[in-house]
């Protein structure tokens, strides 16, 4: 299997897929999810010739699982980490939910390792709303049964409609499985890490294209928040490097509601950036 060392007892599993000649986008996974959020959106960036770097991070998938404090800046330090064993240089970054709090964080930090980032349904710090649920998530994950956990989180993840559709159906199933393939312990740890992230000193660092991508129904992550939370319209607001785009009547998942606008709209970004860079 692919793994690399990125430090002492630390080996990350990754898969580089795509045209050899292509950008390389690095992929963040959410809290939840993992490296599979992408899955519906894969083939299309790959026919837009994108090639695509995809890893278990820290305690998820087919690393390693180190019983220690996860948090979001040590994700973000572990994707440059593992980009320094491939040998990249530069590249491409598309995080979703937890995974666009670290694309935020990698950016803000690394901004010399970034060409532009795409951060999907995130923000940069969570107000006592956004606080509340992810505690209320960590509780129930430590308590509930695991499938009534995964349903309770795809309500709140998925719109309303979409669940109904066509589209929608096997929905509750394939969440079900999905956080199935977690640990339990990295969950409850990626809930208490954007229960208590703050990257709001870095937002007025970020000198790279950073593109905030939101649902404007997001329960979990809205384009605005409460004045306590810094949310994307105020972080572009506060930065002229970051722009916002909003999927109208979805909720959280806009990579698996509207998945080719999603590719559209990202891979558009990415172009633009690469043409300017």
């Amino acid at each position: 299997m692919p793994h690399v060392q990125i430090e002492d007892g630390i080996r990350l599993y990754h898969e580089l897929t795509g045209p050899e000649d292509g950008p390389i986008v690095l992929q963040l996974g959410g809290g939840l999810f993992g490296r599979a959020n992408f899955g519906a959106v894969n083939d299309g960036f790959r026919e837009n010739g994108f090639r695509l770097l995809s890893f278990d991070a820290r305690g998820y998938g087919a690393s390693d699982h180190p019983r220690e404090e996860y948090t979001i800046q040590l994700w973000a330090d572990d994707s440059v980490r593992l980009l320094d064993a491939l040998g990249l240089d530069r590249v491409l970054v598309h995080g979703t939910s937890m995974g666009g709090m670290i694309a935020i964080a990698l950016t803000g930090t690394y901004p010399e390792r970034v060409i532009a980032t795409c951060a999907d349904v995130a923000f940069a710090k969570p107000d006592v709303y956004r606080q509340t649920l992810f505690r209320v998530w960590r509780r129930m994950a430590e308590s509930m049964p695991w499938d009534d956990f995964a349903d309770h989180v795809t309500t709140q993840a998925v719109g309303a409609g979409f669940l109904e559709s066509e589209e929608g159906k096997g929905t509750f199933e394939l969440v079900r499985t999905v956080i199935g393939w977690n640990d339990p312990y990295t969950v409850r740890q990626a809930c208490l890490a954007m229960e208590r992230m703050d990257l709001s000193p870095l937002v007025p660092r970020i000198s790279r294209p950073l593109l905030m991508t939101n649902g404007t129904h997001d329960v979990l992550c809205p384009p605005v928040l409460a004045p306590s939370g810094l949310g994307a319209r105020r972080m572009a607001e506060l930065n002229e490097h970051v722009r916002v785009v909003e999927f109208p009547d979805i909720g959280h998942a806009d990579l698996i509601e509207c998945p080719a606008d999603a590719v559209r709209i990202v891979s558009d970004f990415f172009r633009e950036a690469l043409g300017a860079g």
